[in-house]
């Protein structure tokens, strides 16, 4: 730093040089927190790019495993309607009906005429 010399002896700073160096370091300054901003841009779309690629990995992979899941639960309900179905036809009621409760086909069909004619 310059100093100059007064009469009375002592050394006052020359103000001239601190004002290029502020304007110097303005300059600095400015173009380091442009850079900054741009870095710190770049950075974060970088970020939110494999952030994309995670998150489309990861739907991509339970959309693969609910599809599988999917296809095991109509498996399910596919043996379960047929379970259904056999389990209220008719053959198997007619055999329940002959085997357990000792029931017949019968031999003669009786008609019954109601009082007024109508059938019914």
């Amino acid at each position: 730093m310059m100093h100059r010399s007064s009469s009375r002896g002592f050394a006052a700073p020359v103000t001239h040089t601190r004002s290029r160096a502020r304007a110097r370091a303005r300059t600095v300054s400015i173009g380091a927190v442009a850079f900054a901003i741009a870095a710190g841009l770049v950075a974060g779309l970088c970020v939110v790019y494999v952030w994309q690629g995670t998150r489309i990995h990861e739907l991509t992979a339970r959309r693969t495993a609910a599809a599988a899941r999917l296809v095991e639960v109509e498996e399910r309900n596919r043996e379960l309607r047929f379970q259904i179905e056999q389990a209220f036809s008719l053959e198997r009621i007619s055999r329940i009906a002959r085997q357990q409760l000792g029931m017949v086909e019968p031999d003669i069909v009786r008609y019954v005429r109601t009082a007024n004619g109508e059938d019914g």
